[in-house]
């Protein structure tokens, strides 16, 4: 009895999960080329719930901010992706927009912030509404 046993090449017994695993790192890779570092600046300011959330909770405080926006709805990481982040000065410094929407319109509400330790300190807050004019509210600014 004299029989070959023939051996399957290395592409053929792993093509299966090589093909997978190859186009899983093109769509990763060209998904950063195409974002940059915009993922990590956006994942970073989500990180940090306090830096947004108070903010958001002051706006909704405010009752100009009530009588053109009406009650705002609840933010989440969404409103932060349509809005952007900025950081500067070894990202000790910050400045972030989040869309806001109220139960009467939309608008902006744009955040700047030095950290302090762990902490945020606002240097400013304002909400920005387009339609039907351009008007500026001013929450909070640091003198």
């Amino acid at each position: 009895m004299n029989e070959t046993i023939l051996k399957k090449s290395w592409w053929k017994r792993n093509w299966k999960w090589i093909l997978p695993v190859s186009a899983i790192l093109c769509v990763i890779t060209f998904f950063f080329l195409m974002t940059g570092n915009a993922t990590f600046r956006y994942g970073s300011a989500h990180l940090q719930p306090g830096l947004i959330d108070k903010a958001y909770e002051m706006a909704d405080e405010n009752e100009i901010v009530n009588q053109k926006l009406g009650k705002l709805s609840s933010y989440n990481f969404l409103r932060l992706i349509e809005g952007d982040v900025l950081y500067s000065d070894n990202h000790n410094t910050v400045a972030v927009t989040v869309n806001l929407l109220g139960t009467k319109k939309k608008g902006k509400l744009d955040i700047i912030a030095h950290r302090k330790g762990k902490h945020w300190e606002y240097q400013k807050i304002t909400v920005r509404i387009k339609k039907p004019e351009k008007e500026s509210i001013k929450i909070f600014e640091k003198k």
